[in-house]
């Protein structure tokens, strides 16, 4: 590529893109800052180009080369079918392509053997760089115990029904959930015969933490339960029931999910009557918000019901929790062929 079209290039390219720390300074220092780093940059360029540092391995290059031409970039970026970070080590096992689509299958090797046994999550951290336009997801496939290995199924499509082309494929992850588990619970910890009736309550304006009440009507004609200093019951690690109490004709069940950014910790409950069908399962609404620290989430659901009937009826709850967290620079690059 000639050197007059990188100088062109690199005008365009977002300041994100270009790994350079500027100055916070005054505004002329940084508009000087910033056209010494083009310029330095095109000089860079004119003295080796991109694809020749993209084939050295330097991501910075690779990163801004991905953004001007994804075709190039793949081309050049240097084939390595396994990494390893933090004692996790990932590695492409086989890769197929069939017409229009491609699947991929990964391997995550805790090469430790301390990691949680269950099911992986990548976090929605991973990224898929190819070297034309194509959809792609990668999802969980098993785990296995014995050899304390996580499998994964990255399947690609092209946009346009075409032929899947031949090139390379780069696969990247930065996050991981360990060890996630499905719990199912009925909590019989919780008195049916002497909920609480008409508690003290707060209203929207009292709480603090962000929220989300899409399914509310009207949430500030609403009344919320307090979260209480001690929980109810914990069904399960990282869930606690804190409140509950019937109010306004409605049945109302407070529950904390703990340290969501690292646990994607999430559920629900069903109020069930004594044939096990769900009560109010078409009317029951929800609302979810934020501590002040926007770590812990809580939910509080809200279903209509009579309160002489609660005493015949149980809880259930259905939790996905996750055991571990790990974060760190996992990066594969392979031929699809």
């Amino acid at each position: 590529m000639k050197a007059d079209t990188f100088l062109n290039a690199v005008g365009m390219i977002d300041d994100r893109y270009l790994d350079v720390d500027t100055p916070r300074k005054a505004v002329t220092h940084r508009k000087w800052t910033k056209w010494i780093v083009s310029v330095a940059a095109a000089a860079a360029l004119i003295i080796c180009p991109l694809p020749a540092l993209t084939a050295f391995g330097v991501d910075s290059a690779y990163n801004v080369l991905y953004h001007i031409a994804p075709s190039v970039a793949q081309t050049f970026k240097p084939v390595q079918k396994t990494c390893e970070d933090h004692g996790i080590e990932m590695t492409v096992i086989s890769a197929e392509r069939i017409g229009s689509e491609a699947s991929v299958y990964l391997a995550m090797h805790d090469t430790t053997g301390t990691c949680p046994d269950g099911e992986w999550d990548l976090y929605d951290s991973y990224h898929i760089n190819v070297p034309s336009d194509m959809t792609g997801h990668c999802s969980f496939s098993e785990y296995d115990a014995d050899t304390h290995t996580a499998y994964f199924v990255v399947h690609l499509e092209t946009m346009d029904g075409s032929t899947m082309p031949e090139g390379k494929i780069t696969f990247s992850v930065q996050e991981m959930l360990l060890g996630k588990e499905e719990t199912n619970a009925v909590l019989e910890a919780i008195d049916m015969s002497s909920i609480p009736y008409e508690p003290q309550t707060m209203t929207l304006s009292e709480i603090s933490g962000g929220s989300s009440y899409d399914e509310l009507p009207d949430p500030q004609e609403y009344r919320f339960l307090i979260p209480s200093k001690q929980a109810i019951c914990t069904p399960t690690k990282g869930v606690s029931v804190e409140s509950i109490g019937y109010i306004d004709g409605t049945l109302h069940i407070l529950t904390r999910y703990d340290d969501i950014p690292h646990t994607d910790n999430h559920g629900y409950i069903e109020l069930v009557d004594q044939n096990g069908n769900m009560i109010s399962e078409k009317t029951q609404i929800s609302f979810s918000y934020w501590d002040t620290a926007h770590r812990d989430s809580y939910t509080e659901q809200i279903i209509p019901v009579s309160y002489d009937l609660l005493e015949e009826c149980t809880l259930q709850g259905k939790f996905v929790t996750a055991q571990d967290y790990t974060s760190g620079d996992w990066e594969i690059t392979f031929s699809l062929e």
